[in-house]
């Protein structure tokens, strides 16, 4: 029987997660395993279910995006 899947990750939380995007990006066949009832859930509970976009200490010189003024408006939040 041929293997369904490329990558096996275990781990749905922000770790691995990137290395789900990254392997399926490449082209491979990805399975994440994770043990809460979804992916991800960790990462929303960070922030006080707000997610964290940063923290107090940082500037906009610190952030890389194809629109260099969305991490401003996120800042002066």
């Amino acid at each position: 029987m041929a293997p369904t899947h490329d990558v096996l990750v275990v781990g749905g939380g922000a770790a691995g997660l990137m290395a789900a995007l990254t392997a399926g990006r490449r082209g491979l066949r990805v399975l994440v395993i994770e043990h809460a009832n979804k992916v991800g859930k960790k990462i929303l509970m960070s922030g006080g279910g707000r997610c964290n976009f940063t923290n107090t200490g940082t500037t906009p010189a610190n952030f890389l995006s194809a629109n260099p003024h969305f991490c401003k408006s996120a800042l002066a939040r």
